[in-house]
């Protein structure tokens, strides 16, 4: 089955996700071990990684950030000897996901991009893509919700501060967990049940402030663009926090769509862009046609064009002494011609192929006749021979030359038959 596969790059990780013909989506690796800050070397090896797999799918897509991180994905993807991925910005991959899901009234919406390190906004036309203004904030971001749970659990007394770099790894990713927990449950405690870890109405309390800025961000943001929004699609991962949509209704009263896993909007965007460019790519046409018939094809007009040459060639050379022969007029007598008797054909290398050789004695004696052909030839002093090169292509494109020698005749020109 067809399959695509779409890789976003975020500041603390890399996701991918893929797509099949019948629009199953499935979520990818999301590669936690990069998480601080992943480079566009990160993202050429996780391609080359879907590539190599043994499911490789049929078409790939980049989502990138800005201009110069397309630069140094594209640079890292040569270095890694990994062509046909179709890179894209992020916007545009949002907008190839979410488009054909939108109501037909929604023109103009406020993509809100809610992610590890900030809210990225983009006023955005649905139909063409055309972005109408584009902002960012910190105020709001997934750190700063980390950063909430982080000072919760420490005053709490029941966890050490971290002593080294990988405690403090551990003790990110464990806030980080009980932030999304906090996503479809009211509280979280330890597995034991023991002890309460934090509850959602006091962790919204927290960040109530932040998501008001982020709000306030873009009712100023579609204030001041040429269109203002008629929706709001909040995608990210820190979109799944449940105040971030209430507040955004709150403060801009206009729908807030939160799609499902909003934050394999980018990828899955991506996979979508790559489909449609490969399915739209037209192969150049190649011909299936054996080389040696199309040498054929070639080598038949050329044939043609060097005899006609020569054919003119020996029409304009003639000895001065000898005039033009011309029709004979009705009633004058005209001399005899020799018909040429040609002598066994023999097949020549490209050393003697212009080599003249006289006649031997042993040619069949000239046998008097009339005739109204017209035989050309390359006139030698006074006693003019008649040359020519016969070439041979048979059906498997071999080709041979042969030479055929002619005796001299008398004359060159024209013998028509006397009248009555």
């Amino acid at each position: 089955m067809r399959s695509s596969v779409g890789v976003s790059l975020g500041t603390c990780g890399i996701r991918t996700a893929r797509t099949t013909e019948d629009g199953t989506w499935t979520d990818g690796t999301p590669f936690d071990d990069w998480q601080l800050s992943p480079t566009a070397a990160d993202v050429a090896r996780v391609v080359r990684g879907i590539v190599d797999s043994p499911d490789a799918p049929q078409s790939l897509g980049v989502a990138y950030r800005t201009p110069v991180e397309r630069t140094g994905i594209a640079d890292a993807l040569a270095e890694e000897y990994v062509s046909d991925v179709h890179l894209i910005d992020r916007t545009g991959a949002a907008m190839e996901y979410l488009r054909p899901g939108l109501p037909s009234h929604h023109r103009t919406i406020a993509l809100f991009d809610a992610g590890e390190t900030g809210v990225d906004v983009d006023i955005v036309d649905v139909e063409t893509g055309r972005s109408y203004g584009s902002a960012r904030t910190t105020a709001m971001s997934g750190a700063s919700f980390d950063a909430v749970v982080r000072d919760h659990i420490l005053g709490l007394g029941i966890v050490r501060p971290p002593q080294s770099p990988d405690e403090d790894s551990a003790l990110t990713a464990f806030c980080r967990g009980i932030k999304e927990a906090l996503s479809s449950h009211l509280t979280t405690s330890t597995p034991d049940g023991e002890h309460i870890l934090l509850e959602r109405h006091i962790f919204e309390l927290s960040i109530a402030r932040s998501t008001e800025q982020a709000a306030e961000t873009v009712r100023r943001l579609g204030l001041e663009a040429e269109f203002y929004p008629d929706a709001v699609i909040a995608i990210g991962g820190t979109s799944n926090v449940p105040l971030v949509r209430a507040t955004l209704e709150r403060f801009l009263q206009l729908p807030v769509i939160v799609p499902d896993r909003p934050e394999l909007v980018i990828a899955g965007g991506a996979a979508v862009h790559a489909t449609h460019v490969d399915a739209t790519h037209v192969p150049p046409l190649v011909s299936h046609r054996p080389a040696l018939t199309r040498l054929g094809m070639i080598a038949l007009p050329i044939a043609g064009v060097i005899a006609a040459i020569g054919l003119f060639t020996a029409l304009g050379s003639s000895d001065e002494s000898q005039p033009l022969s011309t029709p004979a007029s009705v009633g004058e007598s005209v001399p005899q011609t020799t018909t040429p008797t040609i002598r066994a054909s023999e097949t020549i290398n490209a050393n003697s192929a212009f080599h003249h050789t006289p006649p031997s004695s042993d040619t069949a004696a000239p046998v008097p006749t009339r005739t109204g052909a017209i035989a050309f030839g390359s006139v030698r002093g006074r006693a003019p021979s008649i040359h020519c090169a016969v070439v041979a292509m048979s059906d498997d494109l071999s080709v041979s030359v042969r030479r055929v020698r002619t005796r001299p005749v008398r004359t060159v020109g024209a013998a028509i038959p006397a009248a009555g």
